[in-house]
């Protein structure tokens, strides 16, 4: 039998004031998407975080992947939009998946091989003006974008 679950919070505390803490405020200036981190994380199993054992996760309980998520805000809160989109998509295959469907996209969601995601809609569109009105231009470093409402 291998640790207590909850020697899942224990790593990620570690994860999170070794590389997480020192790389966040440079990645949130520079507007970079994470990519070591996320890596690093899927090394550690998280993107499994809530998928059970049988299809290859961690099989942790929702209080300590509460714990976890509490860990990786601390030091960076971008890397949990990450992972809870992903595990949302893993718990409705997870839910109101088939067998065969979660035989065959579990493993891959759990192991961080397939990312899951989730997008947002308004029931008849979004419906902006500013998207019809918005103007940009480019300066030596930067785009500049300008719309009215």
């Amino acid at each position: 039998m291998g640790p207590p679950k909850h020697a899942i919070v224990s790593v990620v505390r570690r994860f999170v004031d070794d590389e997480v803490r020192p790389a966040a405020a440079a990645l949130e200036h520079a507007d970079r998407y994470p990519h070591e981190l996320v890596a690093r994380m899927k090394s550690l199993g998280l993107f499994g975080s809530l998928v059970p054992a049988e299809y290859g996760g961690l099989g942790l309980s929702v209080s300590v992947y509460a714990r976890v998520i509490e860990e990786l805000c601390r030091g960076f809160m971008s890397l949990a939009g990450v992972i809870n989109s992903h595990t949302m998509a893993a718990l409705m295959v997870l839910n109101y998946g088939t067998e065969e469907q979660r035989r065959r996209f579990l493993p891959r969601f759990a192991s961080g091989e397939a990312r899951g995601g989730l997008c947002l809609t308004e029931p008849h569109g979004i419906r902006t003006r500013a998207r019809a009105t918005a103007a940009c231009r480019a300066s030596s470093s930067r785009k500049v974008i300008r719309a009215s409402a």
